[in-house]
């Protein structure tokens, strides 16, 4: 046997660079353009070096840009021969054993595409230290770098291999690649939405790409937002590299099968014509279907005619696709698709049916370490690199056995009854319900509760110290802060004091474990005097802007140590609203609830407007008789036999506020006579 029988065959390798060399020359440029020349550009030339947690932080778009093209192109152009006649005979005429050429073929890809990769990397070495360098980094960024590109590199083509062998048409191999790259979370992200629409408090429906549990899921979004999101972490990489052997392994064995008369057919091997067609089928029905569903307001039949619409199409497509015709109409086709329909149909609405138990499924209380309320759930879990709060970090749980079961005894009232959120009942309120179960699992459910009908149970779980830390964010006030400001409307003053900053969290601290369930809901109608915001940095690097967060506790009329303390120090006099700050009040009898249009009944705007049309309003700049507003204003409501007033404020906006009967001073009354 002479040497070109052997599996790494010279001649071949020699061809392959003289016919595909340029793909490792675009790719060596590329990457040198990306990283290395990148190090040295900027618009400032005066900007100091930046530090830097990794290198796709250096013009990380067009890194990913060439990354998640090139690999991909070597797989398309080594292996073409495949996909037409002609080449594929010559090729296979040779006196070379199959797996010898895709050995051979393989390698020279590999070759010509991790070289590019360590040149550009070792090139990176050398000029870290020139002067001129924009950045700092450590040599271990460069080595974590390089493997990370040789892994992706090394998976995405043998990837493309695979499908390459799997498929006839170099077209379609390319479209299929960059589909099934894709396609984990476009898949996840419908099925989400699928299950958010037909499961009574389904949770985990909003993610996007840009959830970094999302995006583990496609090497290609993830490649995509690496350089502003999550790193690969070394399980991921793992991942890659077991899955690049795998589909070596897979090409080997089917590459000695593949018959060469397949070259031009859109599939291969027929037996994954089956999962082509359902693939296509689900995808398509998932798409339809939720669209119908959204624009029509789930109404059952446009949902029912938006799934059949899109298994047509979708079996429809994958015929034509695998026949290379459009005439693919006959009997059994008919009959198949009636199948696959039944198939796709149960698989999307099992799951979503009652069997599961899923929507009346809560926890018995023996088996909970730990459990949830509130609205900030998803704030405890870091999303993206970009996204950060204090919330991060934090156990979310609270294992207090007695809050354990009264949410427990709300979660039960709750898929009991199953409440609908409704435009027309809108006093509702998010709630996040999780639970630590003592398996290490966690069981979530989101849900719109509305206070009527609730009120026993909601009473009980807001009146614990464990919902008030979670819902008013108590914690915050246990970390160090440097500024308070007290702010209503446009005055704001700032407490810098450290002693008073930490009275004035003590104080708040208090007011709030002590508010009742009907000061919470605003139940009195009185109006907040004022705010006191806080912030703090979650985030600080050299490389860019740090991240603050802020808060906004109420300063609520009933808080009367808080009101004291801000008298005491002369700070309530600086924020509350008077008279001063407002140049006119408009007042008018609220009578017309039934002469609303149903457009917009609720709006004060039209009800001080069809007063004027009945010349029905009476407007006053007295400072006294503003001042009477001012003390007995309470938040505007949708209620007839009251007062409303429009207080035109100096500044230039707006504000809406309701008297009662009994509030009317006789002044006030006097003036509307």
């Amino acid at each position: 046997m002479t040497r070109s029988h052997y599996y790494f065959n010279s001649s071949i390798f020699r061809q392959n660079f003289r016919q595909h060399g340029w793909i490792g020359i675009i790719y060596a440029l590329g990457l040198l353009f990306a990283l290395p020349l990148q190090l040295f550009m900027s618009n400032n030339p005066n900007a100091k070096p930046q530090e830097i947690d990794h290198l796709f932080r250096i013009a990380g778009s067009v890194q990913a840009l060439f990354i998640i093209t090139i690999p991909v192109a070597a797989g398309l152009f080594l292996f073409r021969y495949l996909q037409a006649k002609s080449p594929a005979d010559l090729w296979h005429g040779l006196p070379l054993r199959r797996e010898h050429l895709f050995i051979a073929h393989l390698t020279s890809g590999l070759t010509l595409l991790l070289v590019p990769v360590w040149l550009t990397a070792g090139v990176v070495a050398v000029v870290k230290h020139w002067s001129g360098n924009f950045y700092i980094f450590q040599g271990a960024d460069i080595w974590q770098w390089c493997i990370t590109v040789s892994i992706l590199t090394l998976f995405l083509f043998c990837f493309s291999v695979f499908v390459g062998i799997c498929t006839g048409q170099s077209i379609l191999q390319g479209i299929i690649i960059y589909i099934l790259l894709i396609l984990p979370v476009v898949l996840i992200s419908l099925i989400n939405s699928h299950f958010a629409m037909y499961l009574y408090g389904y949770a985990n429906a909003n993610v996007n790409f840009r959830n970094s549990s999302l995006q583990m899921w496609s090497p290609f979004v993830h490649i995509v937002y690496y350089f502003t999101g999550e790193p690969f972490t070394n399980t991921e990489l793992w991942i890659y590299g077991v899955l690049a052997l795998l589909f070596i392994g897979l090409s080997y064995l089917l590459y000695r099968k593949r018959n060469t008369e397949k070259a031009g057919q859109a599939i291969a091997f027929g037996y994954f014509n089956p999962l082509f067609k359902a693939g296509v089928m689900l995808c398509t029905m998932l798409i339809a279907g939720n669209y119908f569903a959204q624009m029509k307001q789930q109404q059952i039949g446009w949902v029912i005619s938006g799934y059949t619409i899109g298994a047509i199409i979708g079996y429809v497509a994958a015929e034509m696709i695998i026949r290379k015709t459009w005439q693919i109409m006959t009997r059994k086709m008919v009959a198949e698709f009636a199948v696959y329909a039944v198939m796709m149909g149960l698989i999307l609405y099992i799951p979503v049916s009652s069997i599961t138990g899923y929507e009346a499924r809560v926890p018995s209380s023996d088996k909970i370490s730990g459990v949830y309320m509130g609205s900030n759930y998803h704030m405890y879990t870091k999303m993206d690199d970009m996204y950060t709060t204090p919330f991060m970090g934090q156990d979310p749980f609270s294992d207090n056995k007695d809050y354990i079961e009264v949410v427990r005894k709300l979660h039960q009232a709750v898929v009991a009854v199953r409440p609908e959120h409704t435009s027309q009942q809108y006093v509702y309120e998010y709630f996040t319900l999780a639970y630590q179960l003592e398996n290490g699992n966690k069981l979530v459910r989101e849900y719109w509760i509305p206070n009527k009908g609730f009120e026993a149970e909601l009473k009980v779980i807001k009146e614990t110290e464990d919902f008030k830390y979670e819902k008013y964010n108590l914690t915050l006030l246990d970390k160090d802060l440097d500024y308070m400001w007290i702010t209503n409307r446009n005055k704001k003053v700032a407490i810098s004091d450290t002693g008073e900053i930490l009275e004035l969290k003590e104080i708040i601290k208090r007011e709030i474990l002590n508010m009742s369930y009907e000061v919470q809901l605003d139940k009195d109608g009185k109006p907040d005097v004022a705010n006191i915001q806080t912030e703090l940095k979650v985030k600080e690097e050299s490389d860019r802007p740090s991240s603050s967060y802020g808060y906004y506790y109420p300063w609520k009329s009933s808080f009367h140590e808080l009101e004291k303390w801000m008298t005491d120090k002369g700070y309530a006099d600086k924020v509350r609203s008077t008279a001063e700050d407002i140049q006119s009040a408009e007042i008018i009898k609220d009578d017309f609830m039934d002469k609303q249009t149903p457009k917009n009944p609720t709006s004060p705007e039209q009800r001080v407007v069809l007063a004027r049309e009945n010349n029905r309003t009476v407007v006053t700049k007295d400072k006294a008789l503003l001042t009477d507003i001012l003390n007995h204003r309470f938040n505007y409501g949708v209620e007839n036999g009251n007062y409303i007033v429009k207080l035109l404020y100096k500044e230039g906006y707006s504000d809406f506020v309701m008297l009662k009967d009994s509030d009317m001073t006789p002044e006030l009354k006097a003036i509307l006579k």
